[in-house]
């Protein structure tokens, strides 16, 4: 769902319906469900952003959209799911997470051994009734990481990490760019990085989909190239497409990270805005 708040002309469209009828749900919204993001509509949204204590600016942004899923917003274009992403192992926290309301974790597949996902740990989230979802990152963060070898690289342990783990074929091994590259370093170092994933992927036993994280731009321009099925997008709202992508993510990031399961998980919150977002359950 893109960002709904006061604009002049005013924004119309489904999901300021669906946005209306939620608000007017909890009270905060008796005039007409026109579709018409309206100062009436602004304010309600102020007033629902006030009962959750989050800044009340009017506008319907990542995390009011998220605290929103949480309260019992649907969308009547699509379905809406609310995850979690984390660094460590999440096995003990798997009936919590559930009481939450979260549908999916999303675990790390990297070299270092304390931040991966391991079999055991995958087991245990499935088991609690979670789906999988699972990323490769090691450093990732800057634009000479990226090259042809090291994607071959990341790819071959990533296939090496799903057979420990049991991943189920099919589903998706995400790939992250943890920066906001320009366009010419998006076609450049980064495509070239996961064109060696994908033809590494393509020779393997078990066929894995290939999805992205990072900026807008990264996103659209690796699924524009056919070289990411699924896109997840940064937090970073800053990051160059950010709001004009956010519509077509699969899955979204949503800042800051916080503290549940009595403070002892740390985690960012995530929304999945489709069904199939390459996710898997371990037998």
């Amino acid at each position: 769902m893109r960002n709904l708040k006061l604009t002049s002309p005013r924004m119309t469209g489904t999901d300021v319906v669906d946005w209306q009828g939620f608000v007017a749900t909890l009270g905060l919204f008796a005039n007409a469900i026109d579709g018409v993001f309206d100062p009436a509509t602004s304010q309600a949204t102020k007033d629902y952003q006030k009962s959750i204590s989050l800044d009340a600016d009017g506008e319907v942004g990542p995390r009011t959209f998220a605290s929103a899923i949480r309260d019992g917003f649907q969308s009547s274009t699509r379905t809406l799911e609310l995850g979690l992403d984390a660094s460590v192992n999440c096995s003990k926290f798997a009936a919590c997470i559930v009481s939450t309301g979260m549908k999916f974790v999303v675990r790390y597949y990297s070299k270092l051994a304390s931040k991966t996902v391991t079999a055991e740990e995958a087991k245990a989230l499935s088991g609690a009734g979670l789906k999988l979802v699972v990323v490769y990152q090691d450093r990732q963060d800057a634009i000479g990481f990226f090259d042809s070898a090291q994607g071959k690289a990341s790819a071959q342990r990533a296939l090496d990490l799903a057979k420990k783990t049991g991943q189920t074929a099919g589903s998706a091994i995400y790939f992250a760019a943890d920066f906001d590259p320009s366009a010419d370093e998006v076609r450049g170092p980064l495509s070239e990085y996961f064109m060696a994933v994908n033809q590494v992927f393509r020779s393997a036993t078990v066929q894995y989909a290939v999805g992205v994280y990072g900026s807008g731009l990264t996103c659209r321009l690796m699924r524009d190239a056919s070289l990411a099925q699924f896109a997840w997008l940064s937090q970073s709202t800053g990051f160059r497409e950010y709001g004009s992508f956010r519509p077509r993510a699969h899955l979204i990031q949503i800042a800051p990270s916080r503290n549940i399961c009595n403070g002892k998980l740390n985690i960012d919150d995530d929304v999945a805005q489709v069904q199939d977002y390459g996710a898997f359950r371990i037998a």
